[in-house]
């Protein structure tokens, strides 16, 4: 089984508009720390996931997703970083908010947006998918991934199919979110 947690809240997660409507921003690989609200959503998952013995765990070698899991668990699981499961690379769009730029297309397979320096949607889903696959050889181990929103979309992309309008935000997890996921449909195909 596979377990996917996004990290919690940052204050970029939080961020306010002029008008003070929630706003925010893209946060791609800068490194940011939870803010008190993202504490607690990781020590909210901490209950369950104590409940559950994992085989190992697949942890962002960045600072949101690491303290995630300092604070969500803290069982004897051996810890794997693993850059195959950091956030997308936002590129030319980093730091900017959802309002700044066109965050829809962005984040649908199908766009014919071209970046600078933004990763493509396929470029996570390639890294995504190839850690997916080794982790599928072992079906029944029970598996945690610590990682991002992004990282997130894609990874259910990988157990539900890629969205019929090809827009990943359909499979959008809130942070601090945890989902389950089995290979069991997969290897029937």
């Amino acid at each position: 089984m596979i377990y996917f947690l996004r990290h919690g809240s940052t204050d970029w997660n939080e961020n306010l508009n002029g008008e003070g409507k929630k706003d925010p921003k893209c946060q791609g690989r800068c490194d940011l720390h939870l803010n008190d609200k993202g504490k607690k959503q990781a020590l909210g998952a901490k209950e369950y996931l104590m409940a559950i013995k994992f085989d190992k765990i697949i942890c962002s070698p960045l600072i949101r997703t690491k303290e995630t899991l300092s604070i969500a668990y803290d069982g004897t699981a051996p810890i794997i970083y693993d850059n195959r499961i950091i956030e997308r690379d936002f590129g030319e769009f980093e730091g900017l908010t959802r309002s700044e730029f066109d965050f829809n297309s962005f984040w649908n397979i199908y766009s014919n947006q071209n970046f600078n320096k933004a990763e493509s949607i396929l470029e996570v889903q390639n890294r995504v998918f190839n850690l997916l696959d080794e982790l599928r050889d072992n079906p029944n181990e029970n598996v945690l991934i610590v990682a991002h929103g992004g990282v997130g979309l894609v990874l259910m992309s990988y157990f539900e199919g890629v969205p019929e309008d090809g827009d990943y935000l359909n499979f959008e997890l809130g942070t601090g979110k945890l989902k389950e996921f089995s290979f069991e449909r997969i290897l029937k195909r």
